[in-house]
């Protein structure tokens, strides 16, 4: 490491650890359904935008993935309201990625068919989010343990994000956000 930068380098990258899935862990999409949409959408005014914020998004497949079950939530009520979802990530290569909004062949094991002909286009290499979804959504190069937090969210997920963090720094994110 002391006498390779690239060496460094490479080691940075993957211990940032990009290993995300669309809707993994269906339960908590069926929670945000049921218990937390309603209650963002209860208290909105049709000019008020939903916010959400998922720091440490890595490649976005968590930020498409709420995007799509809040379009299907708020269609299905019948509630015309304007989406804003800020995905962030320490990894400028990851932040790439999600703007991309492309991702492999491989993505239908975890994505219906249905919402692979509704929420996607089918291209040479996999799969691209459609562009009415990923319309709803901005990424950003962010560290949250140093840079100031977005602020005015209805919502923010940090599913990739607490779990790889020491007590201290878990404090310090929780704190932030809070704020």
């Amino acid at each position: 490491l002391k006498s390779d930068p690239v060496e460094a380098d490479v080691l940075r990258k993957d211990m940032l650890i990009p290993v995300t899935a669309f809707f993994r862990d269906t339960g908590v999409f069926t929670a945000l359904r049921k218990n937390v949409f309603p209650l963002i959408a209860m208290k909105r005014s049709v000019k008020q935008p939903i916010r959400i914020w998922v720091p440490a998004c890595s490649t976005g497949e968590e930020v498409y993935s709420i995007a799509i079950f809040l379009s299907e939530f708020l269609e299905e009520q019948k509630i015309k309201s304007h989406i804003q979802i800020f995905g962030t990530d320490l990894s400028e290569m990851c932040v790439e990625k999600a703007r991309s909004g492309l991702y492999a062949k491989e993505i239908a094991a975890n994505v219906s068919s249905v919402r692979l002909r509704r929420f996607f286009t089918k291209t040479d290499e996999g799969y691209k989010i459609a562009k009415p979804i990923r319309d709803l959504c901005i990424f950003a190069k962010h560290d949250i343990a140093s840079d100031p937090p977005l602020s005015n969210m209805d919502m923010v997920s940090c599913r990739n994000l607490l779990i790889y963090l020491g007590t201290f720094l878990q404090n310090k994110v929780l704190s932030m956000l809070h704020y």
